[in-house]
């Protein structure tokens, strides 16, 4: 099956995520391998991935495999990114596999949005660059924070801890509402109205 635009386009900024870190004359020749490569190298070199992380994001939905989980619904699974743009940046699955961006429920969208309100709100970011990426395979939702310059699927990346993503997942998850303790009313117990005996006095 062909690849379309998006998924050429996609493809070509991931790898170009993955070159930031060579010297400025490295870089631009990586550049210019990845901005000549044919539609068919695209495909083989996906299928090759493919082959090697195969059904990644469908453990993660199946829970097969470690994830740092922020929150889900019916439709969508979203957790931290282990190489983030930025910290927070989160990744949202659709539970049914996207291989195209109309295939992606609205639902998983609604989750997108839901997790980018509360990375400014309890991550103090600007905003949220909201952008869909063909990887592994399927399409899926990033949520990347701003801080402070502009960022993008093609911006470089960094390895994060277990621990670091963890403590980060415990400000940005949903917190649980405690339920409310139902008020208990003390019965005042009613005191019975005892008939008060007169004693006879005896006569001597």
């Amino acid at each position: 099956m062909a690849l379309t635009k998006e998924q050429i386009q996609n493809l070509k900024e991931q790898l170009s995520s993955q070159i930031q870190h060579l010297p400025p004359e490295q870089r631009k020749q990586a550049q210019e391998q990845i901005d000549s490569l044919s539609p068919e190298a695209l495909e083989l070199m996906l299928k090759q991935q493919a082959q090697q992380t195969q059904d990644i994001f469908r453990e993660i939905i199946n829970k097969k495999i470690p994830a740092v989980i922020i929150d889900e619904n019916k439709f969508a699974l979203a957790v931290l990114d282990i190489n983030p743009i930025s910290p927070g940046h989160a990744i949202i699955i659709p539970k049914s596999q996207a291989k195209t961006s109309m295939e992606i429920p609205n639902q998983a969208l609604t989750l997108a949005k839901k997790i980018s309100k509360r990375i400014i709100s309890k991550l103090k970011a600007k905003s949220t660059e909201i952008q869909t990426e063909f990887k592994f395979g399927e399409i899926v939702i990033n949520v990347i924070p701003i801080y402070e310059q502009k960022l993008s699927l093609s911006s470089p990346r960094s390895k994060a801890s277990m621990d670091e993503l963890e403590k980060i997942a415990q400000k940005i998850r949903p917190q649980k509402r405690k339920p409310k303790q139902k008020e208990i009313k003390k019965e005042v117990p009613k005191i019975e109205s005892k008939e008060i005996l007169k004693l006879q006095r005896k006569i001597p």
